[in-house]
């Protein structure tokens, strides 16, 4: 589920064509509305049973689509126990509207009549439990809030569950709405972008990655290696020292059994905040050397957030797969330092992540 529409195909569509911007516009009660590229054209018709929508929020609802999108790539019966299927999600925002209609309730009225019905929906694990109760998923449940690398701390965390045999598939997620009110919150920051002002624009979207040990007869790509680092930086600031972030994806190309000069794409982490692309040039400069694999960008089309990097992870996924050849140009940091547009099938990409506060992490995807 993302701004291109529903459904892989429309995120296909949307890859394939040069000229791709989501939409913006998050309304908002008394301004202008706030730059968020959010899923128009999202409907439960025909894949959820009304009384279940309506008691889901609508970051689960997103979440529950999508999964069973990627679930039905499986076939049913799934080729697993049901008992021993996890789910691993990212969120940025998961919890925030539910939340606030509980307080207001509370505030403006009185405890008493705050909606019981809400307060499940009022944390941020509650999509990816809500998903598990939906499709009688008894493996580990685990829900990720590291900013913009939560998507792919969901992906590597699954991984990781799958080599521990504690699960025999896992159902890696990332799903964020668009609240206006915490768009709101970065706004008055000043991270969101404006006509005078650089910044990022937040995405609403959920993915559904469907990871197995024995991924079965066809596999989209091959989750090759991962690896995570921290430098220490204020919450709301990104690290200046690309030291644990190369480190990260050196990891990550290693356990991979890879060099760098391997990596034939980089899936760019930059969403407008110029801060961060002057990071990811420096990083990946010193990353590759003098190499320079194709790179396309994702969230300056797509918009920021924990679920955008598992979109970031999708996209890298059905490239080396031979889905799609994306026909989107390098972002600029990138193209002045020699990074190319894809131009023909990549074996292998390189996804990166970094988070306000210092987190980095990375993922390697090859063609199966």
């Amino acid at each position: 589920m993302t701004p291109a529409g529903t459904g892989v195909p429309a995120l296909l569509r949307a890859l394939a064509d040069p000229g791709f911007q989501a939409v913006l516009g998050l309304p908002r009660p008394d301004a202008p509305p706030l730059p968020v590229a959010v899923c128009r054209d999202f409907s439960t018709a025909n894949v959820l049973a009304p009384l279940v929508a309506r008691r889901l929020d609508r970051p689960s609802r997103l979440l529950a689509v999508a999964a069973r999108e990627a679930l039905a790539s499986v076939g049913d019966p799934f080729p697993w126990e049901r008992a021993r299927v996890g789910v691993t999600a990212g969120t940025w925002n998961a919890g925030t509207s539910a939340l606030v209609e509980v307080l207001r309730t509370v505030f403006l009225s009185s405890p008493e009549e705050a909606p019981p019905a809400q307060f499940p929906s009022t944390v941020a694990n509650a999509p990816a439990s809500q998903l598990g109760i939906l499709e009688k998923l008894g493996g580990p449940n685990l829900t990720f809030a590291e900013k913009q690398v939560g998507g792919l701390r969901a992906i590597a965390e699954g991984a990781r569950i799958l080599l521990a045999r504690r699960a025999d598939a896992v159902l890696a997620c990332g799903t964020d709405e668009g609240d206006w009110l915490n768009a709101e919150g970065y706004s008055r920051l000043g991270s969101l972008q404006t006509a005078n002002h650089a910044g990022m624009v937040l995405c609403e979207c959920a993915v559904a990655l469907v990871l197995a040990r024995e991924p079965g007869p066809s596999p989209v790509a091959t989750l090759a290696g991962w690896a995570s680092a921290g430098t220490p930086a204020p919450p709301h600031l990104y690290p200046t020292d690309p030291a644990s972030f190369v480190a990260a994806c050196s990891r990550a190309i290693v356990r991979a059994g890879m060099a760098p000069d391997d990596i034939d794409l980089v899936v760019s982490m930059a969403n407008g905040i110029p801060p961060l692309a002057e990071f990811e040039r420096g990083a990946l400069t010193a990353l590759f050397g003098s190499h320079r694999p194709a790179a396309i960008g994702v969230a300056d089309r797509f918009g920021d957030g924990a679920a955008a990097g598992t979109l970031r992870a999708l996209t890298a996924a059905l490239t080396v797969g031979g889905t799609v050849t994306p026909q989107w140009a390098p972002l600029p940091h990138l193209r002045e330092v020699g990074f190319r547009p894809p131009t023909a099938r990549p074996r292998t990409a390189l996804v990166t992540g970094l988070a306000g506060g210092g987190s980095s992490l990375a993922v390697v995807l090859t063609a199966s």
